[in-house]
């Protein structure tokens, strides 16, 4: 099925590291002509209710999440990001594995904070229940602002600024996921499992096919093929590996805010370089009835 408006199956709400709720995403994907969206916050679900409840009767949506994970290729750990589409939401492999995320976020920020204490510097309680610790975001900057709304010296928060930039926030390496896990999961759970944004992983060509072919033989459906970050070389390339592969094609524009951002506008891209109405990943979905149209609840 091709749609009047646009697809964008890759975007974050401040439910995960974005900047707006899922009724404002909504209202934004409107704007911008985008007919078809997902809601795919890292490691959590925690959106997908507003998004279903606020979605118009014109639109159509889809369960989605992007997994922090890795993969092991030629004795080299490399972090990817992982799709998942069209799960069941309260199958037990599902919700197993979001909450194990979950408490690794919280042990991330719990010692963050430890560390301040351990450097005489103690958030109050107000500003500690202002903090989501359970939310995927970059931490250290939630941090900062405590820091600035309780009125800390400027040196002191000067000096943390330093220290973040030099060692940035990070969930570690206890927070990574094997992919092939989360493939498992994904797929256990009912849905679909699309790589994300392959070419922004700053590796080569040789060890992104690399990766992809390894992937296939975990089971991944498809990959991220139309990407706001990818020019139309890198995804005429990505949609070669699609059609040799008989993998799936996705486009997601990767949106997260508005605030310091490169430009990216949901369905569109950056400069339009996305406006798509049609990928063979969406008409899968389509097909499949995995899809829900807005107002049905």
């Amino acid at each position: 099925m091709q749609f009047n408006g646009y697809i964008d199956l890759h975007i974050h709400t401040n439910n995960s590291d974005g900047q707006f709720s899922p009724s404002e995403i909504i209202e934004f994907a409107q704007k911008s002509g985008t007919q078809f969206i997902a809601i795919s916050d890292h490691d959590s679900i925690n959106g997908l209710e507003e998004f279903h409840e606020n979605l118009p009767v014109d639109m159509f949506g889809i369960d989605a999440v992007e997994f922090s994970s890795f993969i092991l290729l030629n004795n080299r750990k490399i972090r990817l990001h992982l799709l998942g589409y069209g799960f069941d939401t309260k199958n037990y492999k599902m919700v197993s594995l979001l909450d194990e995320m979950r408490e690794k976020r919280l042990s991330a920020h719990h010692n963050l904070l430890r560390l301040l204490q351990e450097q005489n510097v103690c958030l109050s309680d107000e500003s500690l229940a202002k903090l989501d610790l359970e939310r995927y975001c970059w931490f250290d900057r939630e941090v900062i602002k405590c820091l600035e709304q309780e009125h800390y010296s400027p040196s002191l928060i000067c000096e943390y600024r330093k220290y973040f930039k030099a060692h940035r926030f990070s969930y570690g390496d206890d927070y990574d996921l094997d992919i092939k896990r989360a493939i498992e999961t994904i797929k256990a759970s009912g849905g679909y499992a699309i790589l994300a944004h392959p070419m922004a992983y700053k590796l080569d060509r040789d060890d992104v096919s690399s990766i992809i072919l390894k992937l296939l033989t975990f089971g991944i459906d498809g990959i991220e093929v139309y990407q706001s970050d990818c020019s139309d070389a890198d995804s005429d390339y990505l949609n070669e590996i699609a059609t040799k592969y008989s993998l799936l094609s996705s486009v997601g524009s990767d949106f997260h805010r508005l605030i310091n951002s490169d430009g990216r506008i949901i369905g569109r891209g950056i400069d339009d370089n996305l406006c798509l109405t049609e990928t063979s990943f969406a008409n899968k979905v389509l097909e499949k009835k995995m899809v829900f149209k807005g107002g049905a609840k």
